[in-house]
């Protein structure tokens, strides 16, 4: 029995965007199981990247939506429903870094039309795009992609007032900051973006808060969700 257009399209487009043959064969899949925010979802794994059964969650590479609650995170929520209903299969692809500090795994995904999601998002202007290295696999194609964007105003690019963080690399970490007393120091710059979601609760950033965690400015991030 031949495969499906779908499933064919998506071997194809694993090949076309770095994965080898033999992988292409059967590249790692997934089950959607929720989706957290516009970056974040979580999956249930076949045995290779993630273990079989297990579930996770997973960061998007090379991409930021907005913060929950803040202009067009919404729409980057919806988005990605859209792209990865929950109980779909997808492809996944690992980079340098399987996971970070957070234990959010790191990669990229495929739906099961063959949409480079990760990409998709940045194009149509649900996402900007991020580096954060060594994970750098299909950064070429994704900062063409927000290059496009940006020069056709898609999504926040035209919605949010203002200019949303650029895509230039962070800069590196920096030591953190000192915890307020009663509450944690707040995550440094230079780690894929953080979202409340993935913290236990309220953490202090003071007047630096890279991962915009803080939404009224007293120096409390993730005290109002």
């Amino acid at each position: 029995m031949k495969p499906s257009l779908p499933v064919t399209l998506l071997l194809a487009a694993f090949v076309g965007l770095g994965g080898t043959a033999e992988a292409a064969q059967a590249p790692p899949a997934a089950e959607v199981v929720r989706i957290v925010d516009g970056d974040t979802i979580e999956i249930r794994g076949d045995g290779r990247i993630v273990p079989k059964g297990s579930v996770v969650r997973v960061r998007l590479l090379e991409i930021d939506t907005p913060e929950n609650g803040a202009c067009f995170a919404r729409d980057a929520t919806d988005r990605t429903a859209d792209l990865l209903p929950p109980g779909s299969t997808v492809r996944i692809q690992r980079d340098v870094d399987l996971t970070d500090r957070y234990g959010r795994h790191l990669l990229y995904v495929w739906n099961d039309e063959g949409v480079f999601v990760n990409e998709s998002l940045v194009r149509s202007g649900h996402a900007e795009a991020v580096l954060y290295p060594p994970n750098d696999k299909h950064w070429p194609r994704i900062s063409r992609a927000e290059k496009a964007a940006r020069q056709s105003g898609a999504g926040l690019w035209t919605a949010c007032a203002g200019a949303p963080r650029t895509s230039e690399a962070p800069e590196p970490a920096a030591p953190d900051t000192p915890a307020r007393p009663g509450l944690p120091a707040g995550p440094p710059a230079g780690v894929p973006d953080v979202d409340c979601s993935d913290l236990p609760g309220p953490v202090w950033v003071g007047p630096n808060d890279p991962h915009r965690l803080d939404r009224d400015g007293d120096g409390i991030g993730c005290d109002s969700n």
